[in-house]
């Protein structure tokens, strides 16, 4: 197997493991006794733990090479999976979704820089839409297999995490099978600024935080609030159908970056942020028409523009940043979209949730993505429009590297 590929498959058994717990949301919800808004929590505890991990440890491996930072995220993910063996309370599965961020944090930049870096130069935007593609599967193939083993198999909330335990090993095994790719070690010093070409920082903000924030709320609420919904709205009681959900949102969104591969930045962020928006109407039109079939479509067919966006997303991001910058830049556009989506609309949806009904927060959310997309495609797109034909003239990068946070308030 070629070092390309034993990287994705390392990508992809992690991967599987940080979302195993979705199709279990809603056991755990009948079993501890929790509101939608304490379901949110899954994801944002998930953040808390994910974000200071990304800005710090993504750097990391610009520093101290991409293995160390690979293995040692492993390691953080099998202590998370450990804890949610041991079935506990709400406070600790609660924890464990913070570890298993910490871990998501240190592992996604890296592992895709890793993939990119080991690529040949012809083969790195490959390489770039594999890990992209990558990363869906992944998170996709979680809800799938928990929600398969929570209907068919005994210990649900149990077996699926002592299953990935074995998978994490088989990845460990894998990456120190691979040479390390960072021969030449960055000597700046750490620091928890997000940084991009001096030159596109506009784009970072008109274009891919908006447009990053949008599809990780999708995300988001698929991952958490849909498998409720399905449940209490829909009267779906077969846990294999909840975990659908989550796979079909997420590795629908991996085949639309497989069989759109060759669209260009502009149009896979536009085209996927209306193509999503409008298809989440559908999980809406579900309610009254109890219709679960519909509302499975709705969550395919909103995770596949969902893909788009995050594959317009890491294109920009690829073409943009050098070996020794691509591992912080790729953790700040993947912080832009946890933070953006995980945290406090997903919040404010679960609360709209405890008072309005899913139904009507899902509605809302609908409504919210119309406005932010009209606004991203109008006015951002504007700036990546003129960033697109440089970078595919010459494939490389703006001059100068910047913190974002000092233009922060600009554009």
């Amino acid at each position: 197997m070629s070092r390309v590929w034993r990287t994705w498959s390392v990508l992809l058994l992690f991967a599987v493991g940080t979302s195993l717990i979705t199709p279990l949301i809603p056991i755990y919800q009948d079993e501890l006794g929790f509101g939608d808004t304490v379901v949110t929590l899954f994801m944002v505890c998930y953040v808390i733990g994910l974000v200071p991990s990304m800005l710090a440890l993504g750097q990391l491996s610009d520093r101290v090479g991409r293995k160390p930072v690979l293995l040692g995220a492993l390691a953080v993910l099998a202590v998370g999976q450990v804890l949610l063996v041991t079935e506990p309370p709400l406070w600790g599965v609660l924890c464990a979704r913070a570890i298993q961020g910490v871990a998501t944090g240190a592992f996604f930049g890296t592992c895709t820089a890793f993939l990119v870096d080991g690529a040949a130069p012809e083969r790195r935007m490959f390489a770039s839409v594999l890990g992209a593609i990558s990363v869906r599967l992944g998170l996709g193939l979680g809800p799938g297999i928990g929600g398969v083993l929570a209907q068919y198999a005994d210990n649900p909330l149990r077996l699926p995490f002592e299953l990935h335990l074995v998978a994490l090993a088989v990845a460990a095994g894998l990456v120190f099978t691979l040479p390390e790719t960072v021969t030449v070690r960055s000597a700046r010093p750490l620091t928890l600024r997000l940084e991009v070409p001096a030159a596109e920082r506009a784009v970072f903000w008109r274009v891919l935080v908006p447009s990053g924030m949008l599809f990780s709320l999708f995300d988001g609420v698929a991952l958490s609030l849909i498998p409720v919904f399905l449940v209490r709205e829909l009267g779906v009681s077969n846990y294999a159908l909840v975990g659908a959900a989550g796979f079909l949102v997420l590795v629908s969104g991996a085949i639309s970056q497989i069989l759109l591969a060759r669209l260009r930045a502009p149009v896979a962020i536009g085209g996927g942020l209306v193509w999503a928006t409008i298809a989440s109407m559908g999980v809406v039109l579900a309610a009254p028409s109890e219709s679960v079939a519909l509302a499975l479509i709705a969550v395919s067919v909103t995770g596949a523009g969902a893909g788009l966006v995050f594959k317009g997303g890491i294109d920009l991001c690829t073409q943009i940043a050098p070996v020794a910058d691509r591992g912080k830049l790729l953790s700040s556009y993947y912080v832009a979209c946890y933070l953006g989506g995980f945290s406090v609309p997903l919040i404010l949806v679960g609360v709209l949730g405890d008072l309005l009904g899913l139904t009507a927060a899902l509605a809302c959310l609908s409504v919210a993505a119309a406005v932010g997309s009209g606004w991203t495609i109008f006015s951002g797109l504007r700036s990546l429009d003129r960033l697109t034909p440089a970078l595919s003239a010459s494939g490389k990068r703006g001059p100068g590297v910047g913190s974002i946070g000092d233009d922060a308030g600009s554009g």
